[in-house]
């Protein structure tokens, strides 16, 4: 009884501390950079997201559903939810919008493949500074931006990274 309380309890812990990086970018907009708000959802598709899929922002979650669309929308249509435990939608209005992309990987493996191909589908947008691509172990983010201004740009990308680091 004791050593299947045991298990119960660590297997928890472990997936307590799973989605620990996604987690912590559950902020509102002015944490982030204190020009920015959450925008309010309405129910419309968003980026290529089911509107039916994403109840709240920021949305963290292991539903099934909801991780292949946002693998789908972050990718540009290139990955699907294989190897991904938990998905994070996140989009903020600033000058202009920004928002995140979060992935968590089941696997080293996966988390690896997963950050090239992430890598490689945003190179455009990377080279013109309106996305970039975080990882902090299991986690990828993939943070973008129609164009706010440089300040806000660098503080929400320097959060997110230091978000990322395991406590």
């Amino acid at each position: 009884m004791i050593n299947a309380f045991l298990a119960g309890y660590l297997g928890l812990l472990i997936s307590a501390g799973s989605t620990g990086g996604l987690s912590r970018l559950m902020i509102e907009g002015p944490e982030l950079y204190p020009s920015l708000r959450t925008r309010q959802l309405d129910g419309t598709p968003i980026r290529h997201v089911p509107g039916q899929l994403v109840r709240q922002n920021p949305q963290h979650s292991s539903d099934a559903d909801f991780i292949e669309a946002i693998a789908r929308s972050g990718s540009q249509g290139s990955l699907d939810g294989r190897g991904i435990h938990a998905a994070l939608y996140a989009l903020y209005v600033g000058e202009k919008e920004l928002g995140f992309y979060g992935l968590e990987a089941g696997s080293a493996t996966d988390a690896d493949r997963l950050e090239e191909a992430l890598r490689d589908i945003w190179a455009h947008n990377i080279g013109l500074d309106r996305a970039r691509v975080h990882r902090g172990g299991l986690v990828l983010v993939v943070v973008w931006t129609d164009g706010v201004s440089a300040e806000c740009w660098d503080a929400v990308n320097q959060g997110v990274a230091e978000r990322l680091i395991d406590p």
